[in-house]
C-alpha cells in the first residue's frame, strides 16, 4: 500500500511541475517576455507548419506587435507520464484573446497536442502540434445544458 502511495505521490509531484511550467510559459507570453518564451522550447523544438524554435519565437514576437494585450486561458485535459517522469504528453486547451476585458469581443480556442522534456531539471516543449476549434468544444458541458 505505501509503495503506490509513493508512486501515487511521484506522478502528482510530477504532473504539478509540468502544470507549472505550462503556467510559467502563459505567464512569459502574456507578459510579453520573449526570452522566456523562447527558453520554455527545446533547441530541436518541431511545431505546426514547420515551426522550429527560432522560427515559433519570431512567430510569437511577431504576435507581440500586433496585440497590446494578450490574456491565455488554459485547462489541461490529459497528461501522460513517462515511467522515468522525464518525459510527458499534455493535452491542453488554449483560449487566446487581446483584450484586458473579462468578456472579449474576439476570442480564439485551440486543441493542443504537446510533448514535454525534462531537461536540467526544467520541463521544455520539445514538440507541439495545435488546433484552431470552436471555443464550446474546450467546455463541452455547457453547450449541453
Amino acid at each position: 500500500m505505501s509503495l503506490f502511495l509513493l508512486t501515487s505521490c511521484a506522478k502528482d509531484n510530477a504532473e504539478n511541475a509540468l502544470k507549472q511550467a505550462l503556467t510559467e510559459l502563459v505567464s512569459a507570453v502574456e507578459n510579453k517576455q520573449h526570452r522566456s518564451v523562447r527558453q520554455k522550447l527545446t533547441p530541436d523544438f518541431k511545431g505546426n507548419h514547420r515551426f522550429n524554435q527560432q522560427t515559433m519565437s519570431a512567430y510569437v514576437f511577431r504576435y507581440y506587435l500586433r496585440h497590446k494585450f494578450i490574456k491565455i486561458y488554459t485547462l489541461v485535459n490529459t497528461i501522460d507520464m513517462s515511467k522515468d517522469k522525464n518525459e510527458a504528453k499534455m493535452l491542453f486547451h488554449a483560449v487566446l484573446t487581446s483584450t484586458k476585458t473579462t468578456l472579449p469581443e474576439r476570442m480564439r480556442a485551440f486543441r493542443v497536442q504537446s510533448h514535454w522534456v525534462k531537461l536540467d531539471n526544467e520541463w521544455r516543449i520539445k514538440a507541439a502540434n495545435w488546433v484552431e476549434v470552436q471555443a464550446q468544444t474546450v467546455y463541452p458541458e455547457v453547450t449541453k445544458q
